[in-house]
Formats: C-alpha cells, sequence, structure tokens
C-alpha cells in the first residue's frame, strides 16, 4: 500500500475522508460568479476570525457544514416557492464562500491532532489535497451522470446532501479531531481584540519568515495560475483549433484540462507518499516544474503545426498539473508543523485572504 493511504487504516481518519470526498465533489457542483466568491472570501477571511477564533475547530466545522447545506437548499427551496431567480443564486454562492473560510481553516487545525505523528502528516495531507484536487475532474463527471436522472435544480440537493455527510463524518469522529490546544482564543474587548484577530495571521507569518514567505508566495501566485488555467488554455483553443484524432473544439479543452487533472492528481499521491529530504528544495522544483508545463502550452503554439498542437498542450497541462502538489502539500506540512493550535487557523485564513485578493485582482 502507497504511504498517502496509510492513513485510512485509521478509522477515524478514514470517515473524515469520506466525507471530505462528499463535500468537496459536491461543492464542485456549485461553482459559479467566481468574483462574487472572491469577495466574499475576502470579506469573510479579514473580519471572520473576530468570530470563530471564539469556537473550537469541530465547533466552527460543524457549524459551517450545516449551514452550508442549508445555503445549497436555498436556490431549491426558492424554486418551489417563487421561482428561481439570480439573487438566490448568488446569495447561496456567497454564503458557501464565506463559510468556506471558517471551515478549511478549522480543518487544518485538527490535522496534527487526528494525525500526531509528524510523518504521516504529509501522508494525511497529501491524500485530502488529491480529494479536492480529483474532485475537480470528478464535479463535471457527477454533474453529467446526475442530469440523466435529476433535474439540474436537484444538483444543488445532491450539494446539501454531501456537506450533510461531511458533518455527519466529523461529528462521528469529534473525539479524534478535539486537542488540548482547541479552547477558544481569549481576545481584548472592543475594537483593540478585533484589530488582534484582523491582523493575528500577519502577525504570525512574520514571526516566522520562511514559512510566511512559502505561504504568500502561494497565494498570490493563485490568481496568475486561475487566468492561465481558466481562461488561456480555453482563448488557446479557441483562437488556433488544435485536432488530433478526429478531436477538437469543446472536446480538445476537456482533454488539456483532462490531462491538467491527471497531472494534478498523480502528483498529489506521490507528493504525499514520499519523505523528502530537503522539502524547500523540492518546493522549488515543483513549481519550476508548473513553470515550465505552463511556459510550453504557450510556446508550443508557436513551435509546432495545428495537428500537433493538441498532444504538446496535453503533455504541457500534464507537466503544469504535476508539479503543483509538490509545492503544496510540503507547505501545508510545515504550517502544521511550525504553527499550533488556532495559530494554524489564523495563518491559513490570511492565505485564503491573500488567495482571494490575487484572484480578484487577476479576474478583473
Amino acid at each position: 500500500m502507497l504511504p498517502i493511504f496509510r492513513p485510512l487504516k485509521d478509522r477515524a481518519v478514514l470517515t473524515v475522508w469520506s466525507g471530505l470526498c462528499a463535500s468537496s465533489v459536491g461543492e464542485d457542483l456549485f461553482r459559479v460568479a467566481s468574483v462574487w466568491l472572491a469577495v466574499a472570501m475576502l470579506v469573510a477571511g479579514l473580519f471572520g476570525g473576530v468570530l470563530f477564533d471564539r469556537w473550537r475547530p469541530v465547533q466552527a466545522m460543524l457549524v459551517s457544514r450545516w449551514w452550508s447545506a442549508a445555503f445549497a437548499l436555498l436556490p431549491v427551496i426558492g424554486y418551489y416557492v417563487s421561482g428561481l431567480s439570480i439573487t438566490l443564486l448568488v446569495v447561496a454562492s456567497v454564503g458557501l464562500a464565506s463559510l468556506r473560510m471558517m471551515f478549511s481553516p478549522a480543518m487544518q487545525t485538527t490535522i496534527p491532532t487526528l494525525v500526531p505523528d509528524r510523518n504521516a502528516q504529509q501522508a494525511i495531507n497529501g491524500l485530502f489535497d488529491a480529494t479536492w484536487r480529483i474532485a475537480r475532474l470528478l464535479g463535471p463527471m457527477v454533474a453529467a451522470l446526475l442530469h440523466l436522472f435529476l433535474p439540474v435544480i436537484h444538483f444543488l440537493t445532491a450539494t446539501a446532501l454531501g456537506f450533510l455527510v461531511s458533518g455527519a463524518a466529523i461529528r462521528a469522529a469529534r473525539e479524534r479531531l478535539e486537542g488540548k490546544d482547541d479552547d477558544p482564543v481569549r481576545m481584548r474587548p472592543g475594537l483593540k481584540g478585533a484589530w488582534d484577530a484582523l491582523t493575528a495571521g500577519v502577525r504570525l507569518m512574520l514571526s516566522e519568515p520562511v514559512t510566511g514567505a512559502l505561504l504568500l508566495d502561494n497565494s498570490l501566485m493563485n490568481g496568475p495560475w486561475m487566468v492561465a488555467l481558466s481562461l488561456a488554455i480555453a482563448l488557446i483553443v479557441t483562437v488556433y483549433k488544435p485536432t488530433f484524432l478526429g478531436f477538437g473544439d469543446l472536446s480538445a479543452y476537456a482533454l488539456v484540462m483532462g490531462a491538467y487533472g491527471v497531472g494534478d492528481f498523480t502528483g498529489s499521491i506521490i507528493a504525499g507518499s514520499v519523505r523528502f529530504r530537503r522539502p524547500l528544495s523540492t518546493m522549488f522544483l515543483g513549481y519550476v516544474v508548473m513553470g515550465i508545463g505552463f511556459s510550453w502550452l504557450a510556446i508550443s503554439v508557436w513551435l509546432l503545426p495545428r495537428d500537433a498542437l493538441l498532444p504538446a498542450m496535453m503533455i504541457g497541462g500534464l507537466l503544469g498539473g504535476f508539479g503543483g502538489p509538490f509545492f503544496f502539500i510540503p507547505m501545508i506540512t510545515r504550517m502544521q508543523r511550525v504553527f499550533h493550535g488556532h495559530d494554524i487557523a489564523r495563518v491559513f485564513r490570511f492565505r485564503l485572504v491573500v488567495m482571494a485578493a490575487a484572484m480578484l485582482v487577476a479576474g478583473l
């Protein structure tokens, strides 16, 4: 058995991971209005610490799952009561994006408690990361399958069920997720406490310059990454119309994105299974490979004829996807070892804020 799958022998890890699978695929079915989502994440991340730090991580995770299910069902209820509207979709999307800022940092806090063995932390980070990445591939496939026997509106019902399953899994493993550093943060009263919560992530990153720089670098890269992945590839396919073995247009785009997803998932499996003797060097090389992949996507347009362009783009997508996890997984593992308790959530929340800001700027 590959090291990345060994944590699944632990029943608590298996339970939490099963719930994560259900909610991750569901969330991917619900991704709309990216600018609104980025704004919601930015606001919730900046100001949510005042509220979220007063809760235990498990409590925050459970509340976010229950409310996420409610927001996902909101358009469904509206559809049968008064008809579906853009307003309901925007409210639901913004609510889900905001609740992600509650759930993700809290989950990062619980991983060192769930898996105290420091060597196993990299494996579970790889497992969870691979789950999120494969959800990006499975989301459209699940949507196509559900469309055979469900009205489109009930995709959101399936999303809500995924959140409920995730919440039930977290509740079932609650005893294993609660640690000694989970007590709510004591804050100063009034505006001073609010300011402390607002700036906690920045101060913690500055206290650990190397880890802080890695987290900040990864967050800022999400803007260009989003443009390259969601826009540039689509434009290349539209303008240059690569074809191969009868595939073209939308199917060509799907092949390139599929190659990226395969590389992404494979990279997560390997990065979660291998113990790196020089993690910083590995992270550097991971971004180098990722950069080579995206660069090749552009260079191949100039160097190759149209009938050879699609296979070349698939190779570029494969490399681009493969390199990313070799930076992300060691980075997250390092964060969980350097920081402790609520500090992990505060740092990770600030990372998500910077990431949302970068995506917002890149999307303009």
